[in-house]
């Protein structure tokens, strides 16, 4: 689960002074006159933490310079601080300036305390694991399953972490309780001042007894307690950290951005931070970036209210489950055995020998001592052996042997996955019910696990034999299939505004005819055509498309800039994602929905290679994903309001499945090419190719 750092601002920046040298006048670490001790101390604690514990989110939340509802009940309330030196309060502003520029979130509120806050933050951020950095104890009563609490012990580097299970190993008790702990023994630094006399301990038993203040004193055990009731339930209150203060808070707003742009640089450079300037924390030189407006930032987001929409439709989905034909899938299942047997006594043949062909390392051992085959592939430091399936496809055209290793994987795989995967799936009455998750990917993508239905093999003659095992339900139903034609492209046309693709897709010709025609002046090179088409949804490189079309390096490179010459509205429009997405720090679909794209600023060109096609690739995808799921909603609606005994069953990424019964099918082709060509208002028109049978 991704990682949430949620970081008290005022408790860090004051632990950092004095850990650096505060005193009150400006120190040593001083800029220009300026005082920078405690900035430069929060800085390091903030990376340090941020890039060790690899977090995704980040926030940094503040007091604000007025009284809280705490004042306001007790007017006592932190009477006894000290006021705050003025070399601190100084770099408040400039903290929160140079934070900005690294795009941190930062959050405050008027009458509320950064605790209010990051409680408020802690019970609102779903699906992550939320990690409070703070010097404050009261940050205990937070922690909770998904929250922890890592607190600064000496200077601003050593932490000390708290769970639920730490605290209550340490107290018996659970992080909630340590509010009554607080309330019975007050606290000092906060002037609260709890039940006279008593001490941590017996606060500690007393709660550990009874549970809580309120039990404590209507028991009456405890002399010191009955004299202080009143404060003592007044402490509580000022004790308990606030969950629901009044703060716009989404997680999506929180990306963690590194490594940092050189707008941070600059702001290090002005700022004197000498030692941050020397460590690898910067995506280019020392120039000040000029800032890139993200794609579609005048598009307001929708992409939370498009996914709490179709949740409902995606639970009635599950519930409904698919039908399986468990003759055809025992049937299925026999086949396969059949071929793997076959398979399993070709390849003993070939060895001259039987051995566990699951096993990687006997496979190895038989390849290289039987066959003399070479598969050392030398590093910097030993030397690996590898039988994956890029080398067995790399061997296949010259060694037998691994050809038929991997067509024994593929039908293995076939078999464990899908006949016994799908057969222990099946419920008493032969429907499978999958789980669709909507949070899973990061492109908003829906997926299906327990089991995965979306993963159905993609060539023909597998797909075919897996797709008959899914029958109606009903008495001579029928499957009706809705597929997307092309969205991605389509997409892809509409978003970059490419005169030439929209032109041939509302004409409604076929669009990898078309573009053989412009790019090699022969519509029969169609297939190579359509390789490039989708490649360019996704990135693809030189390496890529040579690979994918059989030819040199060379000519791939001049067919992609061919490709670029004919329709030069696409690469203005994917550099531009590239470059948005380095900017920003992530890319949006056109209804809003962010992807944050970190690893375009690694080392490793690999992985920026991945990324890059990934900044290319969202914004097809990504609203590919949110236009299918409104279709979604629709549907379902208007299936509902007519009391239509057909269902909708399956999401296949741009494909939807239904279960009718024979009188509806006419009605549901309707509505549903209805809904999902006419979803949304676009210069290229989206089309729909239906299909029914009486199997998927």
């Amino acid at each position: 689960m991704d990682k949430f750092l949620v970081i008290d601002g005022n408790s860090l920046l004051n632990r950092a002074y004095y850990a650096f040298g505060g005193r009150g006048d400006v120190g040593e670490l001083s800029f220009g006159g300026i005082p920078t001790n405690a900035v430069y101390g929060f800085l390091n604690m903030f990376i340090k933490a941020a890039t060790d514990l690899k977090v995704k989110y980040v926030c940094v939340a503040f007091d604000m310079r007025q009284p809280t509802f705490r004042h306001q009940m007790f007017q006592g309330y932190k009477a006894n601080r000290h006021k705050m030196p003025e070399d601190l309060a100084v770099q408040f502003d400039q903290l929160k300036d140079i934070l900005k520029t690294m795009q941190v979130k930062i959050y405050q509120c008027p009458g509320y305390e950064a605790d209010d806050i990051i409680g408020t933050i802690a019970r609102q951020a779903k699906n992550v694991n939320v990690i409070n950095l703070t010097a404050d104890r009261d940050g205990l009563q937070l922690v909770a399953p998904n929250v922890e609490l890592h607190l600064t012990k000496t200077g601003v580097t050593n932490l000390d972490v708290w769970t639920v299970d730490r605290i209550q190993k340490e107290y018996g008790l659970s992080p909630r309780q340590l509010i009554d702990v607080k309330a019975l023994m007050g606290d000092k630094s906060d002037n609260i001042p709890g039940a006279t006399g008593v001490g941590e301990k017996t606060a500690v038993t007393l709660v550990q007894n009874y549970g809580s203040v309120e039990a404590v004193i209507e028991a009456g055990v405890n002399k010191k307690v009955n004299d202080s009731v009143a404060m003592v339930k007044l402490s509580k209150k000022l004790a308990e950290i606030n969950c629901q203060v009044p703060i716009n808070f989404a997680l999506k707003d929180c990306p963690f951005i590194f490594p940092f742009d050189d707008n941070v640089k600059h702001k290090f450079e002005k700022a004197g931070f000498k030692s941050l300037l020397r460590r690898n924390l910067w995506v280019s030189g020392s120039t000040v970036v000029q800032p890139i407006a993200p794609l579609f930032a005048d598009v307001k987001d929708e992409s939370k209210t498009i996914d709490d929409a179709v949740v409902p439709v995606l639970h009635k989905m599950s519930a409904n489950g698919v039908k399986v034909d468990m003759v055809a899938l025992d049937a299925l299942g026999t086949a396969l055995e059949k071929d793997i047997a076959t398979l399993e006594s070709e390849i003993f043949e070939l060895a001259g020998e039987t051995f566990n062909i699951k096993s990687s390392q006997e496979l190895i051992d038989v390849l290289q001592r039987k066959l003399g085959v070479t598969l050392n592939k030398k590093t910097k430091t030993k030397t690996r052996y590898s039988t994956n399936e890029e080398v067995l496809t790399r061997l296949a055209p010259t060694v037998p042997l691994a050809a038929k290793v991997l067509e024994y994987r593929g039908k293995y795989k076939l078999y464990s996955t899908y006949v016994r995967g799908y057969g222990n799936a099946v419920d008493l009455e032969g429907l499978i019910h999958t789980t669709f998750n909507i949070d899973k990917t990061a492109t908003g993508r829906l997926s299906s696990s327990e089991p995965n239905l979306q993963n159905i093999p993609q060539r023909k003659v597998d797909s075919d034999r897996f797709r008959q095992i899914f029958v109606s339900r009903f008495p001579n139903g029928k499957i009706l299939s809705a597929d997307y034609s092309q969205i991605e492209l389509r997409l892809l046309a509409a978003l970059s505004g490419e005169p030439g693709l929209i032109d041939a897709f509302n004409r409604g010709v076929d669009i990898h005819r078309e573009t053989a025609l412009k790019m090699f002046g022969d519509p029969e090179r169609r297939r190579d055509a359509k390789t490039v088409n989708f490649g360019i949804i996704y990135g693809i490189s030189s390496f890529g498309l040579a690979k994918d079309l059989n030819c040199g390096l060379y000519e791939a490179s001049n067919v992609i800039k061919n490709y670029f010459r004919t329709f030069p509205k696409v690469k203005e429009f994917l550099d531009l994602c590239v470059s948005s997405a380095k900017q920003n720090g992530y890319i949006s679909t056109m209804f809003g929905r962010r992807r944050y794209i970190r690893e375009l600023y690694a080392k490793d060109n690999n992985v920026v290679a991945f990324a890059t096609r990934a900044a290319m690739n969202m914004p097809m995808q990504g609203s590919a994903a949110d236009i299918i799921k409104q279709a979604m909603v629709k549907i379902d609606h208007e299936m509902t309001e007519r009391g239509l005994k057909s269902l909708m069953v399956l999401q296949i990424h741009d494909e939807l499945v239904f279960d009718c019964v024979p009188e509806e099918i006419n009605v549901v082709s309707e509505i549903v090419k209805r809904h999902m060509e006419g979803v949304v208002n676009l210069p290229v028109k989206l089309e729909v190719n239906i299909s029914v049978d009486t199997t998927l």
